[in-house]
This record gives structure tokens, sequence and C-alpha cells, in this order.
């Protein structure tokens, strides 16, 4: 049926003012669930963004917890070998040091041996306490002089000892 745009027929006009604002609101419901409908697309748009965000971030936690992990296990295991290395040198050093391996050491390889009887030898005091007393030789009033010249040079010029 096509619509005649004649004038004559136009029933429109002989409307009343209520039905033709029945019209108009049914146009604005329509605008309204169309606005309506854009709103929940942005809300589950938004909500599906978020979700994914979060997904996201609990995969990469993951990934850096698993990171730690493996240096932690790295440096648990450094450090096993290097305690173990520890007491090696530890065991090394205490049966080094022990005294069946220093005698082995100076008799076998410095060629030293133990005292015997007849390296003793004993000494007596018993002539008394004597003191040796150094001659005194007369010096010359130059070498006074010089005496006498390097003492006062000596406290004049400070010592690699003072604080100075």
């Amino acid at each position: 049926m096509a619509k005649q745009n004649n004038l004559a027929y136009d029933f429109g006009r002989f409307e009343t003012q209520s039905q033709k604002s029945r019209v108009d609101l049914k146009v604005v419901k329509q605008k309204r669930q169309a606005q309506q409908t854009r709103y929940f697309v942005v809300k589950v748009a938004t909500c599906v963004t978020i979700f994914f965000v979060g997904v996201l971030g609990i995969i990469l936690s993951q990934v850096a917890i698993t990171e730690v992990t493996m240096q932690i296990t790295n440096s648990n295991q450094k450090l096993e070998l290097l305690q173990s290395d520890y007491r090696t040198l530890t065991a090394e050093l205490e049966s080094s040091m022990a005294l069946n391996n220093i005698e082995y050491t100076v008799t076998r390889e410095m060629g030293m041996s133990k005292l015997r009887e007849n390296q003793v030898t004993y000494v007596s005091f018993s002539d008394g306490d004597s003191v040796d007393a150094l001659e005194h030789k007369t010096t010359s009033f130059f070498e006074k002089l010089k005496e006498t010249f390097s003492k006062a040079m000596e406290y004049l010029k400070p010592s690699k000892n003072t604080m100075e």
C-alpha cells in the first residue's frame, strides 16, 4: 500500500493532541531502550576488560614468583657448594696443623731431628755477677760541637712518631 500525500486524506490533522503525544512517547521509549542497551554493552565491555586485566595480572605475578623462586634455588645451590668447599678446606687446614704432620714435615723435608743428649750444654753462673764497663775515650772539641749540634737538630726536627 502506497501512502498518499494528498492533504484531503491527511487524517492526522483531525487527531487530538493526546493521541499525537502518545506517538512521541513511544519514540522516546525506543530512544531510552537504545540508550540502556548502549550502557549495558559498555558495562559488559568494562567488566570483561577488568576481568582480563585481572587474569593477566595474576599470570604476570605467577611468572615473577617463579623467577624469584628459581633465583633462590640457584643461590641455595651456590651456598651449599661454598659450604662444602669451606668444610673441605677447614678439614685440610686442621690436618696440616696437626702435630704429627708438623713433625713429619720438619723431620723428613727440612732435615731436622730431635734434641740429643750430647747437644745439651750447661752454663754455670757460680762466679758471681760482674759488669764490664766500656772505656771512655777522650773526644776533641770539634766532635763535642758536632754531637751538640746533632742533638739540637734532633730536638728541633720532629721525628716520625710525633703527632705533627
